[in-house]
This record gives C-alpha cells, structure tokens and sequence, in this order.
C-alpha cells in the first residue's frame, strides 16, 4: 500500500558551501593534523627521554599528548615510527646547519668534522636514546620513507663535501666522491658505536679518534704527483762486422 505524502513535511536542504569556506575548513583540518603531530612528538620525545624507549608504551604517549589510541597509530606504525618522527626533524636541522658551516671550511677533514659534531653533541645529550637511535640507523632492516632514508642523506650530505674538495684540487679527481663518502662514513659509525654502543671510550676520544681516521683517510684520497718517466740511456753503437767491412772497403776500392 503506498504511503501518503505528508505536506506538513518539509524536505531538509543544506545549505551550499562556498569555496572560501571549504578553504577555511581545509585549512582547519590540516592545522588540527599538525597540532596533534607536534604534541605526539613532544610527548614521545619527553617519556623515551625520562623512562626510555623500551619501556615507554603507546598508551602513555597518547595520555600525555591528550588523543586517542586510534589516532596515534594514524601518524605512526609502531613505536619504531615514532622514534623516526621524533629524530628526524631534529636530524634535518643538523644536516642543514652542518653543511653551511661545512661549506666554509677549507679542508675537507674540518669540513667533515663540522658535520660530524653536530650529531655528535645531539647523542651526547642523551646516551641512552642515541644508542637506541643507532641501533635503528645501523642495524635495522633499511627503510627508505623512515631511518634508511636519513642515513641515506647523510651520506649524500657527505660525499657533497667530497666534491667540494676535489673541485679545490684536495681530493683526487678519479676518486668517485660516493666511494669516499662511505669510506668517511663508515668511520663515523665506528667511532660512534664504540662511545655509545660498547662504551670502550669517551665522547673526546671517539671525536679524536675519527679526526685522526679521517687524515689517515685524506692520504688516500690525496692527488697523486704525475709520474716522470725515466730517461732511457742511450743505446751504445753497435760496431761493424769485419767481413761487411772489408766489402766495404773492397767496393770503395773498385769505384
């Protein structure tokens, strides 16, 4: 049985959306995203750092940045994700600040040792978090959107310094400056996971000993003097047979 119409229902119209109010509402949306990314940071960065990072949950992260479980794991996988979230705007500062100051110097061992000590004093903040910081850059599974990606540009960052000293005739123009930044780098980690991962020595002496890896490494990496090749002695005359002389003789004899 069909229904009868009611005239005293009215039909419900929405109002139509400009497009400066969508604007407004998208801007809104994406500034409510960036607010609760920051304070997810903040109180990610605060509990690794007080109560370490094995021992800090996702539920104690969400408490104190005020949001929800499901929310956090919009911006973060694991608690991997939020360790990259919480280093990686602080790497990209010292990435930068590193390479401007790297660019003015005229050695490329100063020049490295610039870029290196800044992340250098950043892990010296906290020990802890920056061993488990390079854990994740070293020994990790590589990941190209998370920590596999700043290692990647650290490297980069690296071998733009190798560059620079070959174009100042420092470094030896056949030397592929990638191969030079990984052999320079890999002084680095070395000298890093044996402060912070092993504690074999101090953060002077790992600084002091990468300084002195890294000139050892210059040696290498230095021009090479063109050889001169040496002067070959003069061939002695060899002396005429006597029969060819004596036919000579003989044949001049005749003329």
């Amino acid at each position: 049985m069909a229904s009868t119409p009611n005239p005293a229902r009215k039909t419900r119209v929405h109002p139509k959306v400009s497009t400066g109010e969508e604007a407004i509402s998208e801007g809104l949306r994406e500034r409510n995203k960036r607010e609760k990314l920051t304070r997810i940071k903040r109180a990610a960065r605060q509990l690794f750092e007080k109560q370490g990072f094995e021992a800090t949950t996702a539920r104690q992260i969400c408490q104190r940045a005020n949001i929800g479980t499901g929310t956090l794991f919009l911006y973060a996988r694991d608690k991997r994700d939020l360790l990259f979230l919480v280093f990686e705007e602080e790497a990209r500062r010292l990435f930068e600040e590193g390479s401007e100051r790297a660019a003015r110097s005229s050695s490329l061992v100063d020049g490295l040792m610039l870029l290196f000590d800044g992340f250098i004093d950043f892990y010296a903040q906290n020990p802890e978090l920056s061993k488990v910081i390079l854990q994740e850059l070293m020994f990790q599974p590589h990941d190209e959107g998370g920590m596999g990606g700043l290692t990647v540009e650290y490297q980069v960052a690296v071998a733009a310094q190798v560059e620079r000293a070959q174009q100042r005739g420092e470094v030896d123009s056949s030397v592929a400056p990638v191969a030079a930044a990984t052999a320079c780098f890999a002084h680095y980690t070395l000298w890093l996971g044996s402060w912070l991962g092993v504690r074999m020595i101090t953060r002077e002496e790992a600084r002091k000993g990468l300084r002195q890896a890294l000139e050892l490494q210059m040696q290498g990496l230095a021009p090479k003097p063109a050889r001169k090749r040496p002067k070959q002695p003069a061939r002695p005359k060899r002396p005429a047979k006597k029969g060819a002389k004596a036919r000579r003789t003989k044949t001049r004899k005749k003329s």
